[in-house]
C-alpha cells in the first residue's frame, strides 16, 4: 500500500517540556488524512500538521455527524513502541461510524498506515515516567450543505499528542439524577461528538460543586448505573468486581474489556449488571464496596475515593486495595512490552 509522503522542513518538538504535558494541548508535527467522494477513500498521506481550509456551510459543523477514537502509544525503557489494542479501536470507529450514517474504513489499510504514522513520530512518545502518546483518529462530514441528511463525502484523519497523566489523584464523583448522558435507543454505545457536548453543561455544574466527574445513570428505569463522562464505572463488592453491563446508552470502552479479561485471568469474579442507584447506595452503606475506580484511555485505571449520592458523601480507601493495584500494574506491564499477552493487544513499530 503506497502512502504519499510529505516531510516537515523543522520538528517542533524541542519547543516543548516533555516534563509538563498538558492533555490535548501539544500536537506531533504530522497528521494522516484520507478523503471519502462518496464512492471510494483517496490514497492515504502523512502531511504536516497544519489549520484546514472549511466551507461554513461544511455538514459537521451544524449536524454533528462526526465520530472519533481515542487509542495510546507507549514506549519502555528500551526504546521500544508500542500501540496498545489499534484493531479493536479501528473496529470501534467503524460501529461508530455505522451508527452516524458515516463512511467505514478500512480497517487493515488504516492500520498500516497509522503504523508508519507512529512510526515516523516515535521521539514524540513520552517516556513511561512521563506519559504517552494519545492518538485520535476521527471522522467529520465534508458536504457542503445546510439541507439536514447524511453526507456523501468525509474526510477521515489521525492527529497525536504527547501527554502526561490525565489524573494526578483519585476522583471524587457525585451520582447524576437530573441530566442523561446518553438516551436508550440512542448513539451513546458510538463515539459520537456531540454524546460529549451534550455532557459539559452538568459536568461543568458538577466541576464548581467540587466534583470531577458525574456518575451517570438511566434516569427513566431506575436511576441503573451507566458510566462517567469520559470513563467506564467499576467497584469492588465482597471482593468481586462489579460494572454496569453494556447497553445501547454506555459505550463499550475498550480499557473496561482490557480490565475485565485481565481480572478474570487472575481468578476473580467479574459481574455485569444492572446496578440501581439504590443498590449501590446500600452496598455502600453496609461497608460491602471494597473499591472503585473509573477505566479509559485518557483515564487509563483511576481510582475513585469518594462518591456523593444525594448529598450523602462515601469515602472509599480505594487507592489502598491491592488486588485491582495488582490489575493496573500487569496492564501497564502490557502496555509497555514488560509482560506478554495471548490476545495479540500490541503492535509494536
Amino acid at each position: 500500500m503506497q502512502i504519499d509522503i510529505t516531510q516537515v522542513q523543522k520538528s517542533n518538538i524541542d519547543n516543548y517540556d516533555f516534563n509538563n504535558l498538558e492533555f490535548g494541548k501539544i500536537f506531533t508535527d504530522y497528521m494522516l488524512v484520507t478523503d471519502y467522494d462518496g464512492k471510494e477513500w483517496s490514497k492515504f498521506s502523512i502531511e504536516p500538521i497544519k489549520h484546514l481550509t472549511i466551507h461554513p456551510a461544511m455538514s459537521a459543523l451544524h449536524y454533528g455527524q462526526t465520530v472519533f477514537e481515542g487509542l495510546k502509544a507507549y514506549r519502555n525503557e528500551k526504546g521500544e513502541v508500542n500501540i496498545f489494542r489499534l484493531t479493536d479501536n479501528l473496529v470501534r470507529l467503524n460501529k461508530s461510524a455505522e451508527r452516524m450514517e458515516m463512511a467505514q474504513i478500512n480497517v487493515d489499510d488504516t492500520f498500516k498506515a497509522l503504523s508508519k504514522f507512529i512510526e515516523m513520530q516515535k521521539e514524540w512518545i513520552p517516556a513511561r515516567d512521563q506519559g504517552s502518546l494519545y492518538i485520535r483518529p476521527f471522522i467529520i462530514a465534508t458536504d457542503n450543505t445546510l439541507r439536514a441528511k447524511p453526507s456523501s463525502s468525509f474526510r477521515f484523519m489521525v492527529i497525536a499528542c504527547p501527554v502526561g497523566f490525565y489524573y494526578s489523584k483519585a476522583l471524587s464523583i457525585v451520582l447524576g439524577r437530573e441530566y442523561t448522558r446518553a438516551a436508550s435507543g440512542g448513539v451513546g454505545f458510538a463515539k459520537a461528538g456531540g454524546n460529549y457536548a451534550a455532557s459539559f453543561y452538568p459536568n461543568q455544574i458538577a466541576n464548581e460543586l467540587g466534583y470531577d466527574q458525574i456518575l451517570w445513570t438511566d434516569i427513566n428505569h431506575d436511576y441503573t448505573l451507566e458510566e462517567l463522562g469520559s470513563a467506564n464505572f467499576f467497584y469492588v463488592r465482597d471482593n468481586e468486581l462489579i460494572t454496569p453491563q453494556l447497553k445501547d446508552s454506555i459505550l463499550a470502552g475498550i480499557t473496561r474489556d482490557t480490565v475485565i479479561t485481565i481480572a478474570r485471568e487472575r481468578g476473580l469474579v467479574v459481574r455485569e449488571e444492572l446496578i440501581k442507584a439504590g443498590d449501590f447506595e446500600k452496598d455502600l452503606k453496609a461497608g460491602r464496596v471494597n473499591c472503585m475506580f473509573a477505566t479509559g484511555t485518557a483515564a487509563s485505571m483511576t481510582f475513585v475515593n469518594y462518591v456523593t449520592i444525594d448529598g450523602s458523601k462515601y469515602h472509599i480507601k480505594s487507592d489502598k486495595y491491592e488486588p485491582m493495584d495488582q490489575i493496573k500494574n500487569e496492564i501497564d506491564k502490557i502496555k509497555f512490552l514488560e509482560k506478554s499477552n495471548n490476545h495479540n493487544w500490541n503492535v509494536v513499530v
